[in-house]
């Protein structure tokens, strides 16, 4: 985010008389208009035009001091570490045995695990007897 004050060549604590006395002396000196309309110049004059409106405007100053107090103030962020024993509390029996008996309902916590490997079981029946239809409509056809 462009720093406004220097643009403007005015410091933060500044009236909105001198904002204004300043924008008007830069404004006059970068107008396009009396630069032959160069490049330099216009670009120096839309950034003081976008400076003066943030700045002239209570409100918008207000926002942007607030922003950039903010960006040059960042929050630390914490660090986290984890416990000693990360690896048991999180663990997928221990996720299991905490909400196994609350009133959690369907999804993986309505399978026992003997259920769930009699599924993987069957899956694979159900793949090599597949297969094997497959073999022998390539054999016989």
């Amino acid at each position: 985010m462009p720093n406004y004050y220097e643009i403007l060549e005015v410091s933060p604590g500044a009236t909105q008389g001198e904002i204004k006395k300043s924008f008007r002396h830069l404004a006059l000196k970068y107008h396009p208009d009396k630069n032959r309309n160069s490049d330099e110049s216009k670009q120096k004059f839309v950034k003081i035009v976008e400076a003066y409106e943030v700045l002239s405007d209570d409100q918008a100053r207000k926002n942007y001091d607030t922003s950039i107090f903010q960006q040059q103030r960042p929050c630390p962020t914490p660090r986290w570490t984890p416990p000693a024993d990360f690896s048991t509390v999180y663990s997928y029996e221990e996720i299991k045995r905490r909400y196994r008996p609350s009133n959690i309902g369907g999804g993986m916590w309505d399978i026992s695990d003997k259920a769930s490997s009699g599924l993987w079981k069957a899956t694979i029946v159900l793949f090599a007897c597949l297969a094997a239809v497959v073999v022998y409509i390539m054999l016989a056809g």
